[in-house]
């Protein structure tokens, strides 16, 4: 219960993460009109580059919370890639490695694929399951592996978050 907390944790720290990601905010100029002049919009790239040209360097395709884009190298053969979707970054913890994808389908229809995947690998699906229309979490065991998929639907955006953890 304690692993499955962490995990939810993590999931929900993820979820705020790619919610937030694409999202900027337009200054106000001195009428009180909510556009950015060019020549405000050039300043503040400007002033942007300076800043994160140093971070970049830094992270080296990753982000402040230290996310790299695409599928891990080592992403197992046995755990499928959830149905339709598309990696958007990964993260190795204590927990084990954290791996973001979005898809457009249903989390029902994506936990449906995923478990009959898993099983065909020698995974057993764990207790504790909580799935609902919006989403939810499920766990599977095998040997001394466990793979946990995380799912939220986003009706802001019409897709499904979808976060798998595998040690």
């Amino acid at each position: 219960m304690i692993y499955n907390l962490k995990l939810l944790l993590v999931f929900t720290a993820v979820i705020f993460f790619i919610a937030g990601c694409g999202k900027t905010e337009q200054k106000k100029d001195q009428t009180g009109d909510n556009k950015t002049t060019g020549e405000q919009q050039q300043q503040q790239q400007q002033q942007d580059n300076k800043t994160s040209g140093d971070q970049n360097k830094k992270t080296e395709g990753k982000n402040e919370l230290g996310i790299k884009d695409g599928m891990p190298a080592d992403y197992p053969s046995d755990v499928p890639k959830p149905l339709n979707s598309a990696a958007l970054g990964y993260l190795s913890t204590q927990e084990g490695t954290v791996v973001t994808f979005e898809s457009l389908d249903k989390p029902k229809d994506v936990l449906r694929d995923f478990t009959e995947k898993l099983e065909k690998e020698g995974f057993k699906k764990g207790e504790g399951e909580m799935m609902s229309d919006d989403g939810g979490l499920a766990v599977w065991n095998k040997e001394k592996r466990e793979v946990s998929i995380m799912l939220a639907w986003q009706k802001e955006k019409n897709n499904s978050s979808i976060v798998v953890t595998y040690k």
